[in-house]
C-alpha cells in the first residue's frame, strides 16, 4: 500500500509540475508596438499615448493582433487610457519612440515594462523577444 501511495504521490507531482509549466508559458505575456498603421514593416511611432495602432505579438514575435488605438486622437489623457486599454490587453510589454510621464507612471503601476525605440516595428518585437 505504501508503494502505491508513493507512486500515486510521485505522478500527482509530476502532474502539478506540468501544468505549472503550461501556465507559466500562457503567462509570457504580449508586445505592444505602437505604430502608425497595421504593417509589421512600419516605423515605431513616436508618440505612445496617440499611436494610431499597436500591433501585439506573442513572446515569439508572431502578430497576434493589430489594435486600432482608440485614445489616439483624445486631447487630453490619451497615455493613461492607452495604457489602460493595453493592460486590457494582457500586454506585459510596451515599445514606442517616446513615453509621457502619465503614460510611464500608469504602466509601471500595471506592472507593465515598456522600452523607447526607433526603428521598425517588426525588428522591435524580435528584439524583445531575442531579450528575454
Amino acid at each position: 500500500m505504501l508503494h502505491l501511495q508513493t507512486r500515486l504521490f510521485g505522478v500527482l507531482l509530476a502532474w502539478l509540475l506540468f501544468a505549472g509549466i503550461c501556465a507559466a508559458g500562457e503567462l509570457d505575456g504580449k508586445i505592444a508596438v505602437a505604430a502608425d498603421g497595421r504593417e509589421t514593416n512600419g516605423q515605431i511611432s513616436m508618440e505612445a499615448g496617440h499611436a494610431a495602432y499597436y500591433l501585439i505579438f506573442d513572446m515569439d514575435g508572431n502578430l497576434l493582433e493589430a489594435a486600432r488605438n482608440p485614445h489616439a486622437e483624445a486631447a487630453r489623457g490619451a497615455g493613461r487610457s492607452t495604457a489602460h486599454f493595453l493592460a486590457e490587453k494582457k500586454v506585459t510589454v510596451v515599445v514606442a519612440g517616446r513615453f509621457g510621464p502619465k503614460m510611464a507612471a500608469t504602466l509601471r503601476d500595471a506592472h507593465i515594462k515598456y522600452i523607447e525605440k526607433q526603428g521598425s516595428v517588426i525588428d522591435a518585437a524580435k528584439g524583445v523577444e531575442h531579450a528575454r
